[in-house]
């Protein structure tokens, strides 16, 4: 999309798509302003959102309708084994100037929930 994009890793479930939907939800929900997993869109009031959340992944987005501080993707790809994935931002970490404590949380969540539920990752980054 012409836009600079920041890769945080890869990963392969053994669950299948919707079983991981959910990880992926549990690992994300402690970031959000309201830890639901229902889609919204951006309010007047700045908040963390999800954006997707469907059978191609989830999207988390930051800011309000005025800004985006910054948005994350988590793209799912079923496979015969379960399904695999990738995550990454819209922007580069040093480019994410509000809320940076929440994309490592992001992140972070993640790759914790991933150990809980035996899904493997490939080159994740934190920060």
């Amino acid at each position: 999309m012409g836009r600079f994009t920041k890769r945080v890793g890869g990963f392969d479930s053994p669950h299948s798509v919707e079983d991981t939907l959910q990880v992926l939800f549990n690992g994300v929900a402690e970031q959000l302003s309201t830890p639901s997993p229902t889609v919204s869109a951006p309010g007047v009031e700045a908040a963390v959102y999800l954006s997707r959340f469907d059978t191609s992944g989830v999207t988390v987005t930051a800011g309000n309708r005025i800004e985006t501080y910054f948005t994350f993707h988590v793209d799912l790809t079923p496979t015969t084994g379960g399904c695999t994935g990738e995550a990454y931002f819209d922007r580069r970490m040093g480019a994410i100037t509000r809320w940076m404590g929440n994309a490592m949380g992001l992140t972070g969540g993640l790759a914790l929930v991933f150990q809980r539920c035996s899904v493997r990752t490939r080159g994740w980054t934190i920060a």
